[in-house]
């Protein structure tokens, strides 16, 4: 009886202590404990703006035909190639004065090369300074309406409108040294022929300079006063961070 007694007291120990121990190592009451709230990395959470985005950069681009005014009906193409014809009398000019220099002078050839020199070679040079400046101002109304417009070409008439001046100065001079008496004779004979040669050389640079000139101040204007009609528009935009519409336009 005693020993039964005992054999049943050590069997209840043994269970007692194989169920501590069946829960401690991950049995269904240890895992049924509810785990508290995991780490936060600092990685994981959005990190906001230093400071305010930039706004978007609006770019013009090309305005739609159906918003643009009428181009300009003529470019100035016909007078600038009237212009070199001009260029090519006044070569053509010089070329029979000398010609009428050569022999022995006569009475009709003399009269000839008068009225070519006086008469024929100022109309030839007004004429062609004059179809070059309404050439290059057409010209350059025509580009200034496609620079407004169109974005190309670049506007550079500072480019043209200096170099012209400095062809229309050279042309001056070249012009008044070619007229300068020469020991307070100013006949053709004193000259010599090599002073119709520069005349012929100055009057080519002014035409050619007042053409350049013309053309730069006519583009930049015309860019100007085109920029300012041009209407507005709405135009996708894209930034960092944001995506719409802008309303643009040149006032």
């Amino acid at each position: 009886m005693l020993q039964g007694t005992a054999a049943l007291a050590l069997v209840t120990v043994m269970t007692t202590q194989a169920g501590a121990t069946q829960v401690a190592s991950g049995s269904p009451l240890a895992t049924s404990v509810t785990p508290g709230p995991a780490p936060i990395e600092a990685s994981a959470v959005p990190l906001a703006p230093a400071g305010p985005v930039p706004p978007p950069v609006v770019e013009l681009g090309p305005t739609p035909g159906a918003l643009r005014p009428e181009p300009p009906p003529h470019d100035g193409r016909g007078l600038l190639i009237a212009a070199g014809v001009m260029g090519g009398v006044n070569i053509g000019l010089v070329a029979a004065r000398l010609a009428l220099g050569l022999g022995e002078p006569t009475v009709a050839g003399e009269q000839a090369r008068l009225i070519l020199t006086v008469v024929a070679t100022p109309i030839d040079v007004a004429a062609g300074i004059g179809l070059a400046a309404g050439g290059g101002h057409l010209r350059g109304r025509s580009d200034g309406y496609r620079s407004a417009f169109d974005g190309v070409p670049k506007l550079r008439a500072s480019a043209f409108t200096g170099s012209g001046v400095v062809l229309m100065v050279m042309g001056a001079v070249g012009w008044a040294s070619a007229w300068t008496p020469w020991h307070g004779d100013a006949s053709l004979e004193a000259r010599g022929g090599g002073s119709l040669v520069v005349e012929s050389i100055g009057s080519l640079l002014m035409m050619g300079g007042t053409g350049l000139v013309a053309y730069g101040v006519s583009w930049k204007r015309h860019t100007l006063l085109y920029s300012r009609s041009r209407p507005l528009g709405l135009r996708p935009t894209l930034a960092p961070g944001f995506v719409g519409l802008a309303l643009g336009g040149r006032f």
